[in-house]
């Protein structure tokens, strides 16, 4: 017991320093979650070419200790590479599934991380264990890395509260303007900690197919992952997917669609899970064209808490230079795709929207 206060006292001590070191060096901070060079090389782009247009911004790149993944190559990201406005901090702490709609070991560094912040954005990755929403494991259902879900999911049920137990008071309760945006696998960890599940495979559950070649024939509106890259495994192929999505007749994305000139934009997606029951006091501000797949919810009570399916972040949306390959041989330009379906403007205004509400915070 002794040793565990130690850890405690270490990590609250940790965090004060870190935090308290950043003081005055910034108007303004981003936590960011899941901060994989990747990610860090995304957000620095989207920064420096204003994208997110916000003066001195300092981001934060928060993971749990325990997750699976290394990361390693962003410290050495960082070291090669350093960044005035970038740091990353570790988080300690037992956490074990039983623990996750509950206070915990991280509940005072969650703590610490919302009122040091403007904003918390949450990231894409691998699919969560289906036993802490309450099911039972689709045998597609591919579970890599748990503890970061069960951290990321503890952290925004602690931001957020949620049905599986009402009585915890969230952390919005004392700030609900605070922002918070959630994108893609972001989005289902969002709607599971307020109490919320998934559906396993969209192919599988929804569609009813089963093989690769049924779903890759199918009209792209149904496509949210590429299906024909696994089919030909030696091309290199990458395996995202571009689609149109419905924007619901309210909600936060209704406004920003209706600036950009389509209620129908084309959005990235890279995902073969998607939300199923909906979390308490989120609505559905964006689904499928064919209404069968939920693109986006909003929290009714915490306005500025957002999660969409899709990943408006990669900055190869925003680079006109910049190629993918889906089809082999045949590179394309994902901004020159936005910019034909006239989508490239509702994507530059959900991050110019999002840049206009972290510069009025005062904290």
């Amino acid at each position: 017991m002794r040793r565990a206060g130690f850890q405690f006292k270490s990590l609250f001590l940790l965090i004060i320093v870190l935090l308290v070191s950043l003081q005055g060096q910034s108007q303004h901070r981003l936590v960011l979650l899941h901060p994989t060079v990747g990610n860090i090389e995304n957000m620095e782009w989207m920064v420096e070419n204003k994208i997110i247009d916000i003066p001195d911004v300092e981001m934060v790149g928060v993971y749990y200790a325990k997750e699976a993944y290394d990361y390693s190559a962003s410290e050495k990201y960082l070291v090669d590479h350093p960044l005035k406005n970038y740091q990353l901090l570790k988080i300690e702490g037992e956490l074990k599934p039983e623990d996750i709609y509950r206070e915990n070991s991280c509940t005072l560094a969650f703590r610490k991380l919302f009122e040091e912040s403007d904003a918390i954005l949450f990231f894409g990755g691998p699919d969560i264990p289906a036993a802490i929403y309450g099911e039972e494991q689709n045998l597609l259902t591919v579970v890599t890395d748990p503890y970061r879900h069960y951290f990321e999911t503890s952290l925004f049920f602690h931001l957020i509260g949620g049905s599986r137990n009402a009585e915890f008071k969230p952390f919005l309760a004392d700030k609900p303007d605070f922002i918070i945006r959630a994108f893609c696998l972001g989005m289902q960890t969002m709607n599971v900690a307020a109490g919320g599940t998934l559906i396993q495979d969209i192919p599988l559950e929804i569609y009813h197919l089963n093989t690769l070649e049924k779903v890759s024939a199918q009209p792209v509106e149904n496509q949210h992952r590429s299906y024909t890259t696994p089919l030909y495994p030696l091309e290199d192929l990458w395996g995202g997917s571009f689609h149109p999505i419905s924007i619901s007749k309210a909600g936060y994305l209704r406004e920003i669609a209706e600036l950009s000139g389509t209620s129908t934009p084309k959005v990235l997606s890279y995902h073969h899970q998607s939300v199923g029951n909906i979390g308490a006091n989120l609505n559905v501000i964006a689904s499928s064209i064919d209404g069968k797949v939920i693109e986006g919810l909003q929290h009714i009570k915490f306005k500025n808490v957002v999660g969409v399916q899709f990943h408006p972040e990669p900055s190869v949306l925003y680079n006109s230079e910049s190629k993918l390959t889906t089809v082999a041989g045949n590179p394309f330009s994902p901004n020159e795709l936005l910019v034909k379906s006239n989508s490239l403007s509702f994507h530059k205004l959900f991050w110019k929207d999002f840049s206009d509400k972290v510069m009025h915070v005062v904290r």
